[in-house]
């Protein structure tokens, strides 16, 4: 049962990462660094959220197949998460090397969520973050790494769209 469900689940992954691939072929490089505005990300900023996201959050889900029921999470204020997405960090971002990064998020997702078994996806544990206390594991699958780059794959088009 766990397999089929996670199937479709690294389905879903792997059709946001291609689409933001795709996009990122698509849009001329210095475009994919200029911010709608002060306050939101670049397309590249949200790019390198998702390359650090999605592995913070695999390392966290594979953790907890070691030590269940261990304290897992960060909130916005996490310094790696800050770090990912600062301006200077992100200049130096390649749009060919973020690419190969993200091509190989998939083979990444791919290896951890073969770990799971159903009854993992129900386990439940304490989080750093209030909202996200006592969530089970299946919550980091769906929420914390599929939808999440589903959403910001809607992001980076919305962003592109303000920008060129």
């Amino acid at each position: 049962m766990a397999t089929v469900v996670l199937k479709g689940k690294i389905d879903i992954f792997k059709k946001s990462i291609n689409d933001m691939i795709n996009i990122l072929n698509q849009t001329e490089d210095a475009i994919l660094y200029i911010k709608p505005s002060e306050k939101e990300w670049s397309a590249m900023q949200i790019v390198a959220h998702v390359l650090e996201a999605v592995n913070f959050w695999l390392e966290d889900l594979e953790a907890l197949l070691i030590v269940p029921g261990a304290k897992w999470g960060r909130n916005h204020e996490h310094v790696r998460r800050l770090a990912a997405v600062d301006e200077n960090v992100v200049a130096q971002l390649k749009k060919e090397d973020a690419i190969q990064r993200l091509q190989d998020l998939v083979s990444r997702v791919e290896r951890t969520f073969k770990k799971l078994k159903e009854e993992d996806l129900d386990k439940t544990a304490p989080s750093y973050n209030p909202n996200f206390d006592g969530k089970p594991l299946s919550f980091i699958v769906d929420h914390l790494i599929v939808e999440h780059v589903v959403g910001h794959y809607g992001q980076i088009v919305r962003h592109l769209a303000k920008v060129q």
